[in-house]
């Protein structure tokens, strides 16, 4: 009995040692954007996971043999791809997907008889472009005006984009641009944030049982990532609105893409103009302006170098 214990014992550590690995990126095809949370995963055994902030997946602990790829994302069709795995094996397979349009029918939605003991989840909510821009706004699209019309977050004011989250005070929220730090996420005594919505990628919303490495606040955390880019063609867009005028510029990068965003008010040129020479002369000129840029590159098959840039100024001049 101890010989035959002793020799299985060696025959799962020899299969264990002769395990493969498959990694990669999954991308939109169209952009090279990368796609966040979509499922990897192999048919035959059901192994996988979803891709991370920067659309990497890896499958460990893979016995040799032919195996099919499948990866799915809302709006992109099902992608397969058959491939084989020999022993101690690491192949890389970066996936492409398709756009699909999706029609939806009637959704009937009824309760479940019994809670799923695993569904735990913290109160954390993703914003995408898109909810940005369908969100009602003041003269132009406004991540914090967004957020404002989330459950469990209050204003101080009308005028405000301060969060008041969960009884906190506006300066109790962490607020991250990158996972690097904004302390003055706002301009014009908090009337406009800074934040440019074609520069953001999503911001995630975390209203209460964030993790330790938030640590620092007490109330919620804002955390912002920035755009990747289009990775295949240069693209420009232009936006001009009651409030600024914005410009997004983005194109391919060595092995790797960038985006620039850049925003700049025109009170001082537009109130003297339009108001009466003796309420425009007594009005301070005051104007403000926001950069916003994010650069990556995948300098090996394993290592992804990015770099993130935020500047923003706001001038108010008076003279004696």
């Amino acid at each position: 009995m101890k010989r035959n214990l002793i020799f299985s014992f060696i025959i799962l550590s020899i299969l264990k040692a002769q395990t493969s690995i498959i990694s990669g990126f999954v991308s939109d095809s169209s952009s090279g954007e990368s796609l966040i949370g979509a499922n990897v995963f192999l048919r035959e055994t059901g192994q996988g996971m979803a891709t991370d902030i920067n659309g990497y997946y890896i499958i460990q602990d893979i016995v040799s043999g032919n195996y099919t790829i499948m990866v799915s994302y809302i709006g992109f069709d099902m992608f397969k791809q058959k491939t084989t795995l020999g022993d101690n094996e690491s192949k890389k397979i970066n996936i492409n997907l398709v756009e699909q349009l999706v029609q939806l029918t009637e959704i009937e939605v009824t309760a479940e008889k019994l809670q799923r003991r695993n569904n735990i989840q913290p109160s954390k909510i993703n914003l995408s472009p898109r909810m940005m821009k369908a969100a009602p706004a003041l003269a132009e699209p406004d991540l914090f005006r967004t957020i404002q019309a989330l459950p469990g977050v209050l204003t101080t004011s009308e005028f405000s984009t301060g969060l008041v989250i969960r009884g906190g005070n506006t300066d109790q929220n962490l607020i991250m641009l990158d996972g690097i730090t904004v302390y003055n996420p706002s301009h014009l005594g908090g009337l406009f944030s800074n934040f440019i919505v074609d520069g953001v990628k999503e911001a995630e919303l975390i209203k209460g049982a964030y993790n330790a490495e938030y640590g620092g606040r007490l109330s919620a955390v804002l955390n912002i990532t920035s755009r990747e880019g289009n990775k295949n063609k240069f693209k420009g867009k232009m936006n001009l609105s009651l409030l600024s005028a914005q410009t997004t510029l983005e194109g391919p990068f060595y092995k790797g893409a960038w985006v620039l965003s850049g925003r700049r008010t025109y009170f001082d040129l537009v109130l003297p103009k339009v108001l009466p020479d003796n309420i425009s002369e007594n009005i301070p000129p005051y104007y403000f302006y926001d950069i916003q840029s994010h650069i990556f590159s995948d300098i090996t098959s394993k290592d992804r170098i990015s770099f993130s840039y935020y500047s923003g100024i706001a001038v108010l001049e008076i003279e004696k």
